[in-house]
């Protein structure tokens, strides 16, 4: 038997026709953060169709950028699913009667769902509408799965077979360390088991990554930290290695300084700030450069995610369109490269970083031909050239 012939069988007896399809793929493929800097420094967002863990302290920030992603999956899912039904009606008017079969299934499943599985009993729906997230009886933005307290391995199966349905595009599970095996529920308090998750871990991931892969969904692992006490300046998180191995994008986040409504840093000492900085570190990456280590953005306490912060951060410091000198900021046209000027012929200049964002929010057309320029050049459009 001949290579192609074994290629060909194996196709059809393990129901796989895209076997040997991997060097034909849409690679890149990713869900995107709100925010721009987060962007920039993972190049675009999370990978799709395989594991991405957010890790880190209680209240760093893994929550709150997991249900961010979860929005803004949303939004893509309901816009592919639009593409598609335009593509295939297309193809009904050319002729193909083919075609209208496959539009009653889509229409049937709708875009694909993003699932948030709340395993820690902790969802704040008030929190997540000011995120940007909608809950009405209409439509919802996600769905929150909230577990009972059984048997970790009854919740993983029950992701293997909605994962299978092939109607998900993303999977949140918050959080890792939340999930009881069986052999700790069965034990009285007190008693001790030997690593029991990351057993369940290990059997749990080989085998639904590559159902991800097939059936095209993403799945997020919320984590926590726990101190290492043989080497302090490393850390561990439950679940074991398997997590680590089988993730495409590993992100440590903590949280940053407190800063005011301009985004000034307060001392930590601050009583009322009106929010703060979220830091991750990249520790994993394995489906674009890994040369981008730190990300940041802005979280308000009243507004949620500020992109516009990260814009003026990144014209400043990573693409040189806003000019720094001291305390003064020179704006310069993000197409010529070019000083603004004022109607009387001076340079565009701006006292203090407040000043610069309250002129991106009052000059509508700059602050779009500023995000425009920096967006194409994070997701690659060669139209975009950096300095």
């Amino acid at each position: 038997m001949s290579y192609a012939d074994i290629i060909k069988k194996k196709q059809k007896e393990w129901e796989c026709p895209w076997l040997m399809n991997a060097v034909n793929e849409v690679k890149g493929k990713r869900i995107p953060f709100s925010s721009p800097q987060m962007n920039w420094f993972t190049y675009g967002g999370i990978p799709r169709d395989g594991v991405t863990e957010f890790y880190g302290a209680e209240g760093s920030g893994k929550t709150t950028t997991a249900l961010d992603l979860a929005k803004n999956a949303s939004e893509q899912f309901r816009q592919e699913y639009q593409e598609e039904l335009s593509a295939l009606q297309e193809k009904l008017s050319a002729g193909d009667k083919k075609a209208q079969d496959d539009i009653d299934e889509l229409t049937e499943r709708g875009p694909k769902k993003v699932l948030y599985i709340d395993v820690e009993n902790a969802f704040d729906v008030t929190w997540a509408s000011v995120l940007g997230l909608t809950f009405s009886e209409d439509e919802n933005t996600i769905d929150v799965m909230q577990p009972p307290l059984i048997f970790a391995e009854k919740i993983l199966q029950t992701v293997r077979e909605l994962i299978a349905t092939g109607e998900l595009g993303l999977i949140i599970i918050d959080s890792v360390p939340a999930l009881t095996p069986e052999a700790v529920l069965k034990k009285d308090v007190g008693e001790k088991t030997v690593a029991a998750l990351a057993g369940l871990m290990t059997n749990f991931l080989p085998i639904v990554n590559p159902l991800l892969k097939r059936y095209h969904c993403t799945l997020i692992l919320i984590n926590q930290m726990r101190d290492n006490l043989v080497n302090p300046y490393t850390v561990n998180t439950p679940g074991g290695r398997v997590i680590k191995f089988f993730s495409l994008m590993r992100l440590q986040f903590q949280k940053g300084s407190y800063v005011d409504f301009l985004g000034n840093e307060l001392p930590n000492k601050t009583i009322d700030p009106a929010g703060c900085k979220i830091e991750a570190m990249l520790i994993k990456q394995k489906t674009a450069p890994n040369d981008r280590r730190m990300g940041s953005y802005f979280l308000m306490t009243q507004t949620g995610i500020r992109p516009d912060f990260d814009y003026a951060q990144l014209a400043i410091n990573t693409y040189g369109l806003i000019r720094k000198s001291g305390g003064w900021y020179t704006l310069t046209d993000p197409k010529t490269g070019e000083v603004m000027q004022t109607p009387e012929g001076r340079d565009v200049k701006l006292n203090g970083l407040g000043n610069v964002y309250n002129y991106l929010a009052s000059n509508k057309e700059y602050y779009a031909a500023l995000r425009e320029y920096i967006q194409k050049d994070i997701v690659g459009d060669k139209d975009a050239e950096t300095d």
